[in-house]
């Protein structure tokens, strides 16, 4: 099955403009079988630390709702995060493998290092990607750090930077993802990750993912003028 593995909804990503049952449905309309539900996770969000619990509560929530929606209309929803650390707020990870149950009893991971949320990974069997590295002039982040980089598919960036992705995944024997990062501020690109049909939760996902072999990517070349066609209601997907 097609997995995009990168995807936020408007009930936790503030930059979204996708309510849990729009984003379903436009996955669904994309022919996207599974995602892995994305939401940022950044102090930004809940900003004092007594309100963090309360946050992380509707974080997990928002996953769930999600998740329902999802099973009602044949889209698999697994559960995935964002994180963006306060000691670089231009870098952001995805956390794969984490179970929603460990993520509601977590600390802040946002006040991590990158070598800490590694670790705290590691100890729970959960993968760390850099998401979009070279976006908008940002670098990829110390390798011994990290499971794997991704490369992503948003329109918006006009570029994939697929080509420098997989160098950096190569030179550091890193594994490859691919997602959209869809926010429903553009037509949804159709991309993602290959898995098995019968993979059913991000516990499952985290095991496919650790094998030796890279999965197959679709990877999703950004249309050059899709501002105007996405504008004139020319495009919704690929």
């Amino acid at each position: 099955m097609l997995l995009d593995p990168h995807i936020h909804t408007q009930g936790i990503s503030h930059c979204s403009r996708c309510p849990a049952d729009v984003l379903v449905d436009t996955c669904v309309r994309d022919k996207i079988d599974a995602i892995v539900l994305t939401n940022h996770y950044k102090h930004d969000y809940y900003g004092e630390d007594s309100k963090f619990p309360e946050w992380r509560a509707k974080y997990i929530e928002e996953y769930f709702i999600t998740k329902e929606i999802g099973e009602k209309n044949g889209l698999k929803v697994f559960f995935g995060l964002e994180v963006t650390l306060d000691e670089n707020k231009r870098i952001d990870y995805v956390i794969y493998g984490l179970p929603e149950t460990v993520a509601a009893e977590a600390p802040p991971l946002c006040l991590f290092t990158q070598k800490e949320l590694f670790e705290y990974c590691v100890a729970h069997n959960a993968l760390l990607y850099q998401a979009h590295p070279y976006r908008r002039g940002t670098l990829p982040q110390d390798p011994q750090y990290l499971h794997g980089v991704e490369i992503n598919c948003h329109p918006v960036y006009n570029y994939n930077d697929a080509k420098e992705v997989r160098e950096f995944a190569k030179e550091h024997s890193l594994k490859l993802s691919c997602g959209s990062d869809y926010h429903g501020d553009t037509y949804k690109p159709h991309c993602g990750i290959y898995v098995p049909d019968d993979i059913k939760d991000t516990v499952e996902l985290a095991e496919f993912l650790r094998r030796p072999e890279q999965c197959e990517l679709e990877v999703h070349d950004i249309f050059p003028d899709w501002r105007e066609k996405y504008q004139r209601g020319q495009i919704l997907t690929k």
